[in-house]
């Protein structure tokens, strides 16, 4: 075994299964959390238990063990829905693997993976032991770590489809120990003069250079941990009261590599310098061991930092969520017109066959299942209409000289503030004319404001903010006037940036604000020194933990998001940069009851959109919604779909009256053919008393405006097939085949006394790949073929449209948001040939509505 072998670097890893919630298990019984955690083939893993038995839990049966290096959590009973169990089980994983000197952060970085199995037994009394329970589904999470950084997060995890389960679990790790390097080690690396000892650009000369670089990365490597072990130690105490925190020795890394490196200078015998060595890695892994065990003491099983840690991650995932997302805006008044799903089509493929979306990084914990693979993510493109479009107004107090710059640029629109940004291009020059202009404002120092934290990384940019709302209230100032302007300034270095907000504030200046220097690289360029300069001992302490604590950045994903905002297809399309009021979706509360009512489309049950009902309140815990997941017309789909909304209606004013709370609002979710079911029953004259408590109105692939103009021959044929083997009065309705004059259809006759306007919020989703639905019916919109048609039909078919969308556009607060959707499905499959994949993909793609929830949707639902 030679000496690179031999060196081991050890990751400590604590597991806590914090809870288990019951979303809607099949099968009732005794169920148990079981987790693995799988490395590489030449990884050695065992498995540990830090608390056995569980005191606070009465429910659990059978306490917790390891079997074959698995944890296994306490055994509990389900009986009921929505079951929250609290297992409080912790286990620690010890993870060797081998390291490589000449790539040390690389070899360090491996697969790790934890496996969480679900066991159920279907006993009618308690199992005896773990052998009776049988597994019956497993979810894997990888983790993305970082040597030097390590992990602390929490997280929730959902099963798949059949056992919809969450669990909720903490992972904290940290590297421990590096195994004794032998004096092999140091031999073989100078009889190979391995290139890597040079890294630092440091060359090496002679055997003592060679100690003090192999230190470099050993000991600074270990130190590094430990610095960011405190960092993390303090961190989460500061969220603790003042009676419950620790005394921390400050950290210093390089300080304390300094005085290792000090102390091998200093030693002329070679044995002594290997000697010392692997004493100090000792003595460093030694006070890594104290704080890691003072670190678990503190914080395992403590529920306020599972809460500080689980919002940590949320708002790391949300981050990742909002990948993919674009929005544009449209004046309201032109949204009875046709948006060709070519534009949707085109933007899809563009991004899905781009850099960009390939290299959309992982979380920290990634579960491919609930998170998605960067090539599986869905692409979601919002369209709004409850505002009028950005227009340059000739008010503004702009300089003109910038205006012109700013209007040759790129718009990134932002819509909590709902306006877009303009970025152009400034030099050094520009900056102190701007200056000399605003003489007389000293620049006091200010933080950029949030709604700009994203766009203001970009270097040597100006972004120009405007919203149209507010232009009119504009005075007309002198150029130099700062009155309606506010500007943000640097002048660090050659990384100049302004930013103006043309938003009225007369009491704001001139302010600096210093953006974050950008990452160190990767790796320092080799051999940057001359053979005859010798950095000094602090030099090469200070460079080596600055190279070891380098963040990790991922350039190439930063490099492949700006080149797609460069690109022509994006000139009127911007990426929807709703991280500020994302990350507010888990603090809104909200004490009123909210009845949403759930409707299935043809051939459908009740249970069609439970996932869209689990993954709604996931992206409101604090919200009071309750959910009606209609029954009333499952029985028989094809009758009359006036018929259907009746039984609807009933079912609805049954539920409000038999409930012992007051709903103060009432939203509607339809897929399919529930999305005309949902119009009907509203009609009645039953429901007629709660239309001032109507919300929110989400239409999931609706053929609103019926079949008629479908550009799919096959699903066309399908229809008729089906009509004349089922008879169904509900698909000669949808197919408008019910009269023969269009006027006299059922769907005209819906359009005629149309209810949407009466919601607040108009929701549509819509997919270019759904054949089944027209992309225009679902939408409701006029088609090509249409504007084409002047036929009697024709004309009928856009008086349909202008019926239910001119009460929207003349309602002031309703507000209407279509989404079309480009999801990653299966190639070659029949389902995605003939479009029924992407049809039912809004109800059963976990991905996409964790998405689609999470960043957007969820603020029509408060």
């Amino acid at each position: 075994m030679s000496g690179l072998d031999t060196l081991r670097v050890r990751y400590s890893l604590v597991l806590e299964l914090n809870r288990f919630t019951n979303i809607h298990l099949f099968e009732k019984g005794f169920y148990q959390v079981r987790a693995k955690v799988r490395g590489p083939d030449t990884s050695v893993v065992i498995c540990e238990s830090l608390q056995l038995g569980n005191k606070d839990c009465t429910s659990q049966e059978l306490g917790p063990g390891i079997q074959d290096n698995t944890a296994i959590s306490s055994t509990f009973k389900v009986i009921m829905k929505k079951a929250v169990i609290k297992l409080r089980n912790a286990f620690i994983f010890s993870i060797d693997i081998p390291g490589d000197i000449c790539n040390f952060v690389k070899s360090c970085t491996v697969p790790i993976s934890i496996e969480f199995q679900l066991y159920h037994a279907r006993l009618v009394s308690r199992p005896k032991n773990h052998d009776s329970l049988e597994p019956c589904t497993v979810l894997t999470v990888d983790l993305n770590y970082s040597p030097v950084y390590g992990l602390h997060y929490c997280k929730e995890d959902m099963f798949e489809y059949q056992y919809m389960a969450q669990v909720r679990y903490t992972v904290h790790m940290v590297m421990v120990d590096i195994d004794n390097p032998p004096h092999t080690l140091l031999s073989h690396c100078w009889d190979n003069s391995l290139p890597v000892l040079s890294v630092l650009g440091t060359p090496v000369t002679d055997y003592k250079q060679l100690i003090l670089n192999v230190a470099c990365i050993l000991c600074g490597s270990l130190l590094s941990a430990s610095d960011f072990l405190k960092s993390s130690f303090s961190n989460l105490q500061d969220t603790l009261p003042a009676g419950y925190r620790r005394e921390l020795s400050p950290a210093d890394a390089v300080t304390a590599l300094q005085a290792v490196l000090s102390e091998l200078s200093q030693l002329d015998a070679i044995d002594d310098a290997q000697d010392r060595l692997i004493h100090d890695l000792k003595n460093i892994s030694r006070g890594i061991h104290i704080l890691w065990f003072d670190f678990l003491e503190c914080f395992v099983h403590s529920k306020h930092i599972q809460q500080v840690l689980l919002e940590r991650f949320r708002a790391v995932q949300l981050e990742r969520l909002k990948e993919a997302c674009f929005t544009q805006s449209h004046a309201k008044e032109h949204s009875g017109e046709y948006k060709s799903a070519t534009l949707s089509s085109s933007l899809g493929s563009f991004v899905r066959g781009s850099r960009y979306i390939a290299t959309i990084p992982p979380l920290p914990l990634h579960s491919n299942d609930n998170d998605g693979e960067a090539a599986g993510l869905p692409i979601i493109l919002e369209d709004l209409y409850n505002w009028e479009p950005y227009t340059d107004n000739p008010n503004i107090s702009v300089p003109k000289d910038v205006l012109e710059r700013a209007m040759q640029e790129r718009r990134v629109w932002d819509p909590i503030m709902r306006r877009p940004h303009v970025v152009v291009q400034l030099d050094d020059a520009v900056i102190r004319e701007w200056r000399e202009r605003q003489s007389g404002n000293s620049p006091p120092d200010k933080l950029t404001p949030p709604e700009l934290r994203d766009v203001i990384e970009r270097p040597r940019s100006m972004v120009l903010n405007g919203d149209p709302r507010t232009n009119n209230n504009h005075s007309t100032p002198s150029t130099s006037s700062v009155a309606s302007s506010t500007f943000y300034s640097t002048t660090e270095d050659s990384n100049s940036l302004l930013i103006v907000d043309l938003e009225p504030n007369p009491q704001e200046a001139l302010k600096v604000v210093k953006p974050e220097r950008p990452p160190l690289p990767a790796t320092l360029p080799l051999n940057n020194s001359s053979p005859e300069e010798k950095p000094t001992i602090s030099d090469l302490a200070r460079k080596t933990i600055r190279l070891l604590k380098s963040e990790v950045t991922h350039i190439n994903f930063e490099q492949a998001r700006r080149d797609l905002i460069g690109s022509n297809l994006l000139s009127s399309v911007y990426f929807l940069t709703d991280t500020e009021g994302s990350r507010m979706m888990s603090t809104v509360y909200s004490a009123s009851p909210h009845l949403v009512v759930c409707a299935h489309g043809l051939e459908g049950a009740s249970n069609d959109l439970r996932q869209v009902r689990i993954f709604l309140q996931l992206a409101l815990p604090k919200s009071d919604l309750h959910f009606l997941m209609s029954e009333a017309y499952t029985e028989d789909t094809y009758q009359d779909i006036r018929e259907m909304g009746k039984l609807l209606a009933e079912e609805i004013v049954t539920t409000i009256k038999s409930s012992p709370k007051e709903y103060t609002r009432i939203s509607f979710i339809g897929h399919s053919l529930g999305s005309l079911v949902i119009r009907a029953a509203i009609q009645e004259p039953m429901l007629e008393r709660y239309i001032s408590k109507f919300h929110t109105y989400l239409g999931l692939s609706g053929p609103h405006l019926g079949m008629m103009y479908s550009p799919s021959y096959l699903v066309n044929g399908g229809l008729w097939l089906m009509q004349r083997l089922k008879s169904g009065k509900s698909l000669q309705q949808i197919s408008m085949k019910d009269h023969s004059d269009v006027k006299q259809c059922f769907i005209y006759k819906l359009s005629e006394r149309d209810q949407l306007h009466r919601f607040k919020n108009v929701v549509l989703l819509s997919s270019h790949q759904d054949r089944y639905v027209p992309f225009h019916s679902a939408r409701i919109e006029v088609c090509n073929d249409v504007k084409r048609d002047n036929s009697y039909n024709g004309l009928s078919y856009r008086e349909m449209v202008r019926n239910i969308m001119q009460p929207i556009i003349q309602r002031v607060d309703c507000s209407l948001v279509r989404y079309s959707v480009q999801y990653a499905l299966e190639q070659g499959s029949a389902n995605t040939m003939i479009g029924r994949a992407a049809h039912i993909a809004c109800l059963d793609s976990e991905v996409f509505l964790n998405k689609f929830f999470s960043v957007t949707a969820w603020k029509y639902f408060v």
